[in-house]
């Protein structure tokens, strides 16, 4: 049985953690951002970049569209501010759109073929928490880029999350 109150969540969730990371970036200089390193996706831009392009491809995925995308590790752009104001559309169309969602929707099985040509199939629920999952990874791989620069990341695991809802005066996580 799907909880969707828990995907939803794990979708604000990944929308805060990803706030977050945005703001901690913001705050580098601009060639820090995009210089080259040994890394999986070799820079901060390059992971933040395939952040977005998965999510991008995921909705597609569960919306039945062509996301049109034949790399992973795509560049969208290369332009911080524009990639932040991107990020938020993103975040607040995957919220809405669980908020959209009953529970057939969030079980539906959906088969889907990835950039690569392989072929899989999810439930509704699956794909969006895998995109919750799959931000964590990749923001820990940003984490390790700060630590290259050096500059220490900020915290964004799920106690630090639900301790910003209390102090904010938002309503707790269930």
């Amino acid at each position: 049985m799907t909880d969707k109150t828990y995907i939803q969540t794990m979708i604000d969730y990944n929308a805060w953690a990803n706030e977050v990371c945005f703001k901690a970036v913001q705050e580098l200089p601009p060639e820090e951002v995009a210089k080259e390193r040994p890394s999986l996706l070799v820079s901060i831009l390059a992971s933040l970049n395939h952040l977005l392009v998965i999510d991008l491809v995921w909705l597609a995925h569960m919306t039945e569209e062509e996301h049109g995308f034949t790399e992973l590790r795509a560049m969208i752009t290369e332009d911080m501010d524009e990639l932040w104001q991107l990020r938020q559309d993103m975040d607040k169309t995957l919220s809405d759109y669980v908020k959209s969602l009953d529970i057939m929707d969030l079980e539906e099985v959906i088969e889907y073929t990835m950039i690569d040509g392989q072929k899989g199939s999810l439930s509704r629920a699956m794909m969006l928490s895998h995109l919750a999952l799959h931000g964590n990874y990749h923001r820990g791989w940003i984490a390790g880029l700060f630590g290259q620069i050096p500059q220490l990341p900020t915290a964004s695991d799920l106690p630090v999350y639900e301790r910003a809802l209390r102090e904010s005066g938002q309503p707790p996580m269930p």
